[in-house]
């Protein structure tokens, strides 16, 4: 089973959850509600990429986010390696063939 790499944060005064491997982002009023619905949109794309089998390996690997979001993952990291609670990082579990 493969993890792809999320991040949660508060920004504007809503919660923003981020998939980086898959580049998909969700926002809600709680940062539970924003990670309900990126897990939603993730299992919906990679049922909709495992549908299309000659495209599934680009849709599912080639699709990562943009530097300045992996930027703000590793921020959100140091910032919880040091305590501050500025934001969530976790994993999304996924079936995706290899």
């Amino acid at each position: 089973m493969k993890y792809l790499r999320c991040m949660a944060y508060r920004q504007d005064g809503v919660y923003v959850a981020v998939c980086l491997d898959l580049s998909l982002a969700a926002q809600a009023d709680t940062i539970q509600e924003a990670m309900s619905k990126l897990e939603s949109q993730i299992t919906d794309f990679v049922e909709e990429a495992i549908s299309e089998p000659e495209f599934t390996i680009d849709l599912l690997n080639k699709r990562k986010a943009p530097v300045s979001l992996w930027v703000k993952y590793f921020s959100v990291w140091f910032r919880m390696f040091f305590s501050q609670k500025n934001g969530k990082l976790f994993n999304e579990p996924c079936n995706i063939p290899s």
